[in-house]
């Protein structure tokens, strides 16, 4: 609750800059989900099946992985940036 009273007092004022911040946090989600498949890639996180809500929402292949699913997320962030 904190954030969003925080956030929209921010729009009200300055929405350019409350937009910025939304892409600053993009930005982040980005860093994350590539550190994320470095995990992947390295082992240290299983590359289990991706889950079948994540295989139709992202229209991914039947035998898609999680790393799959963490490519098509990251890009998707990559797009509202």
């Amino acid at each position: 609750g904190v954030f969003f009273n925080i956030y929209f007092l921010l729009y009200l004022t300055t929405p350019k800059t409350a937009h910025r911040v939304v892409g600053y946090l993009e930005e982040e989600a980005i860093i994350s989900y590539t550190q994320m498949l470095k995990c992947i890639d390295d082992g240290s996180i299983e590359n289990t099946p991706a889950p079948q809500i994540a295989i139709d929402y992202w229209n991914l292949p039947k035998d898609a992985r999680i790393r799959d699913v963490t490519l098509a997320i990251r890009a998707d962030e990559a797009m509202h940036r």
